[in-house]
C-alpha cells in the first residue's frame, strides 16, 4: 500500500511539472488573437527598395495570420519612437528586447539584421539572423538565414514553415482546450490520490497494534 502511495506522490510530482510548463502555451493559445510585433531589419548593403520589399514580405505574412494582430514597424514607430526602434535593431541586448516587448504590448516580438553578401547592390545575397522574443515562455527563438532577394516569395514561405510557424502558438481550438482538460483530471486525481494515501498512512500510524 505504501508503494501504491510513492507512486501516487511520484505522478503528482510529474504532473504538475508538466502544467507548470505547458499552461503559459495554453493560455496564450485559448487567446482568439495573439499580439504580434514585427520592428524590421537592420540591413547592411542594401538599397532601399529591397529594404521595403523584403520588410514588406514579412509583415504582410505575419498580418496575413488569422490568430495574429499584429503591431507594424511603423505603429511600433509612433509607440516608442524611433530612436528606440533603431538601438534595439542596432544592438539587441535581451534587456532591451524584454522591456520593448513590454512597452509595445506584444506577446511575441520579431526583428532581425541582414548583410548583403551578394557582388553588389543589384546582386542581393542577403545573410543573417531573425529573432523572436517569446513572452509567454520567456525566451529567445534565433534562426540563421541566407536568402536572395529574386526569390524573396519563396524564402518568407520557408522561413514561415521552419521558423515563424513553429514560434507562434496553434490557433485555439477543440484539441487545446480537451488536453487542457485531460490534464488538468489527472491533476485532481493525483491530488485526491496523495490526499487520500497521506490520510492513511495517518490511520495506521494511530491505529493500535493487533493483539493475536
Amino acid at each position: 500500500m505504501r508503494i501504491f502511495r510513492k507512486k501516487g506522490l511520484v505522478v503528482f510530482v510529474i504532473l504538475a511539472l508538466i502544467v507548470y510548463d505547458f499552461y503559459p502555451s495554453l493560455a496564450y493559445a485559448q487567446k482568439e488573437k495573439v499580439k504580434v510585433g514585427f520592428i524590421g531589419f537592420k540591413f547592411e548593403g542594401v538599397g532601399v527598395k529591397v529594404q521595403r520589399d523584403i520588410t514588406n514580405s514579412v509583415l504582410y505574412l505575419l498580418a496575413g495570420k488569422p490568430s495574429v494582430e499584429i503591431v507594424s514597424p511603423e505603429e511600433a514607430v509612433s509607440i516608442v519612437g524611433s530612436e528606440k526602434i533603431n538601438s534595439v535593431l542596432s544592438l539587441p541586448s535581451e534587456n532591451d528586447v524584454i522591456i520593448l516587448s513590454h512597452m509595445l504590448g506584444v506577446d511575441y516580438l520579431f526583428f532581425g539584421n541582414f548583410v548583403n553578401q551578394g557582388k553588389d547592390t543589384n546582386d542581393v545575397v542577403l545573410y543573417g539572423t531573425f529573432e523572436c522574443f517569446d513572452r509567454p515562455k520567456r525566451r529567445f527563438h534565433t534562426v540563421e538565414i541566407t536568402w536572395r532577394y529574386d526569390d524573396i516569395d519563396s524564402e518568407v514561405k520557408k522561413i514561415d514553415k521552419e521558423f515563424i510557424s513553429k514560434v507562434l502558438p496553434k490557433s485555439g481550438g477543440v484539441f487545446t482546450s480537451l488536453f487542457f482538460i485531460i490534464v488538468l483530471g489527472l491533476v485532481v486525481i493525483g491530488t485526491y490520490t496523495l490526499v487520500w494515501g497521506l490520510g492513511g498512512e495517518s490511520q495506521e500510524a494511530g491505529a493500535p497494534p493487533v493483539v493475536q
